[in-house]
């Protein structure tokens, strides 16, 4: 309610075709309000982040401080764009992310068998009816390809004709409990949770080409509280998890080696951290605030990879296991997408490649048209 009478008080206008997004990150929440052209490009009205304390592993923990932050930021976002948010597509992730795969077949009704919309929708229905424990609700179905009468590989069967169709689905499920949490976490602040989407997919339409998803790629999103892993073949999602690690594994690592707080050891980290110690300058000295803020004190690059690295290879050694357990583990031909914050590392992009022996590259969201001429980084892969 306040949000909405201090926009009447500025005297905004209701824009028209606005698109949001709302990333619930463990140690950031996102938000990014677009305007949709007629010509299909987005111009970009308001993106903007806070720090997230209600949120871990990308599980809410504390609802009243994530409401907060949510609010405080959309308040913010308004006031930019210069519209009221009544409703938002929320990116999520966690480790209780899993995917199964499942087929169905079903029986085309129609007497010149041609297949319409409702035969593909009965075929996907069928397909979702797996077990599904109690507290697990499914959050995706994609298609993964289509069989008609025994010919496989169909992207799109609609007005082909045939007499029986097959689909794969990928089933993507999440604990209920932490969906819900959600759900009741951006409803508080007056906001409509239009759709939950895993932030795996959506980080990939923002950051992969499509003939890398048909080639055969891996998008891992390195958050700061959880790594996510999407896995695309001939087009289409094949492998999606979550792992319960991301960048401020090293964060705390460099504030507890160094003696400082968690906030300088992120700057740090961001702007004279380095993946691997072989790639340092020598000689090179960071003054560096102690924990209590009132000293500080020089120390080396060299010395801060020093720490950091042994993080980086215990990250991608639990990436490499887990590309291993999709078996997809180095044959890929497209590689690796390094997205989010902790792509930016210097350094990691070689000693990924070295470690996992695939090409490598990092996801910028160039795949966004927009309006102006702006252009974010992979830390905002996903909201955007």
């Amino acid at each position: 309610i306040e949000r909405q009478a201090s926009l009447v008080l500025r005297g905004s206008y209701v824009r028209k075709n606005i698109v949001v997004g709302l990333d619930l990150g463990s140690t950031k929440l996102s938000v990014a309000v677009g305007e949709a052209n007629p010509d299909h490009s987005l111009t970009v009205l308001a993106l903007s982040h806070l720090d997230s304390s209600g949120m871990r592993r990308g599980n809410v923990i504390d609802i009243e401080s994530s409401v907060r932050a949510i609010d405080e930021l959309l308040d913010g976002v308004e006031r930019i764009a210069g519209t009221h948010i009544s409703a938002a597509r929320v990116g999520f992730s966690g480790t209780s992310v899993s995917t199964t795969t499942n087929r169905a077949t079903i029986a085309v009704t129609n007497p010149n068998h041609e297949i319409n919309s409702d035969d593909i929708s009965r075929a996907i229905q069928a397909a979702r009816m797996i077990p599904v424990s109690p507290d697990r609700s499914v959050v995706h179905i994609i298609p993964r390809q289509y069989i008609l009468d025994g010919y496989e590989g169909v992207i799109d069967p609609l007005g082909m004709m045939g007499s029986r169709l097959e689909v794969e689905v990928i089933i993507v499920t999440a604990m209920t409990s932490a969906l819900q949490n959600i759900v009741k976490t951006v409803s508080r602040t007056g906001t409509k949770v239009k759709e939950i989407v895993l932030g795996s997919i959506l980080s990939a339409e923002a950051v992969l080409l499509p003939a890398e998803k048909e080639m055969g790629v891996a998008l891992i999103d390195v958050g700061g509280g959880t790594s996510d892993i999407a896995i695309f073949e001939q087009g289409s999602l094949v492998f999606a998890s979550v792992l319960p690690i991301g960048g401020d594994y090293i964060t705390r690592d460099l504030a507890v080696g160094l003696r400082t707080t968690i906030d300088e050891a992120r700057r740090i980290k961001e702007n004279f951290g380095y993946a691997h110690v072989d790639l340092t300058p020598d000689g090179k000295a960071v003054e560096i605030s102690s924990i209590y803020g009132k000293e500080s004190r020089q120390v080396s690059e060299k010395a801060i990879a020093s720490i950091i690295q042994p993080r980086v290879e215990e990250l991608l050694e639990l990436l490499n296991s887990e590309l291993r357990r999709s078996g997809f583990s180095g044959v890929l031909p497209a590689g690796i997408v390094l997205t989010g914050g902790s792509s930016l590392l210097k350094g990691i992009i070689p000693v990924g490649e070295e470690y996992l022996k695939m090409p490598m590259r990092i996801g910028f969201p160039e795949n966004i048209s927009y309006g102006i001429n702006q252009q974010y980084g992979p830390e905002y892969a996903a909201v955007l």
